[in-house]
Order: structure tokens, then sequence, then C-alpha cells
């Protein structure tokens, strides 16, 4: 009996998870490699193709920048802002393109398992990568913010890349899973404010949809997680966090780490 009860005892041990087993580098490697392949083929199509577009409509003045008087260094400013233009148009393009050829991941659970295969956090994961490249395009791509918040570029966007929003931006705000995150009109995002549609738990990733109403102000710096819900007419302080799956009322003012209710505010008219 004790040597069945022994061998038992280390037949368990041996199925148990080591920390190597868990050992998440090989992933975060392969995934910083794919970014990198990502953005470097994104970034050279789109040179590649707006070089083609110039050179096949004579766009390019004759005479060599270097040897430019006033009037003809004027010209080709002018024709390097127009290639600017296009070639963020055409990097915009693009990821609504790739955009299209990713799945949506489903929301869920999904634990951490190194060396497992998991569609959903693969689309995740696929879909992180065009989105960092949509946040830090190389130069000359310093206009993308611009080409996707105005027609007609704005049109596609939406609908396809994400966020589904009614709103538009004076500046950049950072939303990490456009997928799983919808705005309303009239929502108002300070500066490097974060508005995510995930949160990690120390044992699984958890992909959950963050939905804010209209007439909404998030204050700079704030964050704001995955699964939480704003109310119409609600305002977060700057620099508040709002922790996962939190419900916030209509016209509740919140606020701190973590971010809770301070007072309600009047109805809009």
């Amino acid at each position: 009996m004790k040597t069945s009860v022994t061998n038992l005892s280390d037949t368990n041990t041996e199925r148990q998870e080591t920390p190597e087993s868990r050992d998440m580098r090989p992933v975060l490697r392969l995934s910083l490699a794919l970014d990198l392949f990502a953005r470097l083929s994104i970034w050279s199509t789109a040179l590649a193709l707006s070089l083609a577009a110039f050179h096949a409509l004579d766009a390019w003045p004759e005479t060599s920048p270097t040897q430019a008087d006033l009037p003809l260094a004027i010209r080709w400013a002018g024709r390097l802002a127009w290639f600017v233009l296009l070639f963020n148009v055409i990097y915009v393009a693009e990821l609504v393109v790739l955009r299209l050829l990713i799945p949506t991941p489903r929301e869920g659970r999904y634990p951490k398992v190194a060396g497992s295969f998991n569609r959903q956090l693969v689309w995740a994961t696929l879909l992180m990568v065009l989105n960092k490249a949509r946040y830090f395009p190389p130069f000359p791509g310093f206009l993308v913010f611009h080409v996707t918040n105005l027609p007609p570029m704005c049109w596609l966007m939406g609908p396809i890349y994400g966020p589904k929003s009614r709103s538009c931006y004076a500046v950049e705000p950072a939303i990490l899973d456009p997928h799983l995150v919808e705005l309303g009109r009239n929502v108002v995002i300070g500066f490097n404010a974060t508005v995510a549609g995930h949160y990690q738990e120390r044992d699984a990733w958890v992909l959950k949809r963050t939905v804010i109403e209209d007439n909404v102000v998030i204050g700079g710096h704030a964050v704001i997680y995955g699964g939480v819900h704003i109310g119409a007419g609600a305002a977060i302080g700057a620099g508040a966090i709002v922790l996962p799956n939190t419900v916030i009322g209509p016209n509740e003012f919140w606020g701190g780490v973590p971010a809770k209710i301070i007072r309600d505010l009047p109805e809009m008219n």
C-alpha cells in the first residue's frame, strides 16, 4: 500500500506545471518579431506605392532640389507635402485591408498557458500588432491620426477597424482594442487617456467589450479597463483608473485610483 501511494504522489508531482512550463518569453518574442515584420512591411509597401504613384503621374519637378532657387524650392515643398499626404492615405488604407483579413476575437477569459494554441488569442495578438502600427507609424506617417478621423477614411475605419464611434477627437486617444470599444456621440477623451477592451489577470487574459455612451468626458491620463460601461453624461476625472467591469451610471462624476463615485452631475439640457 505504501508503495502504491508513493507512486501516485510521484505521478501527480510530475504532472504539475513548473515555472519553466509557464515561461511566456517565447510567445512574447514571437509577438515582437511579428510586430517588427508587420510594421516594416506596412511602411515599405506604403512608401513603394506612393513613389510609384508619383512616378506614374510625373509629379516630381524636373530640377533637383539641391539646385533650386526659392520658387523651385517652394514647388518641391508643395510636391513633398502631397507625397506625405498620399503616403498617409495609403498607410491607413493598408490598415483597413489587413483588418478585414483578421477575424474578430470573441469575448471571454483565456488562461495563460505557454505553448498552447488558442485562436482567439492569436487573433487578438494580430490585432494588437496592427494597432501598434496604427498608433506608432514611422515617418512620414505623422498624419495618420488626421487621415483616420477625416472623410472618407473615417467612414471605413469606424465600421471595419474600430472603434465604433460617433465622436471625433482633438487629440489622439489610445484605444487599445478598437474592435471591443464602442463610443457614443460627443465623447471627449483627454490627452494621453487610454481606453481598453481587455484586462489581464495573473493567469489569464480577459477580452470584454467597453461601452461609453453619449456626452461622456474622460480626463487626461485616465485609464478605462475592459468591461467598463459608462452611462450618458458621466465624467471621469483626470488620472483616474476605472477598474475592469465597473458600471458608471448616467451623469455621475468618478475620480481617483481606483476610481469611485464622487458626486452626481446635473442632467444635460
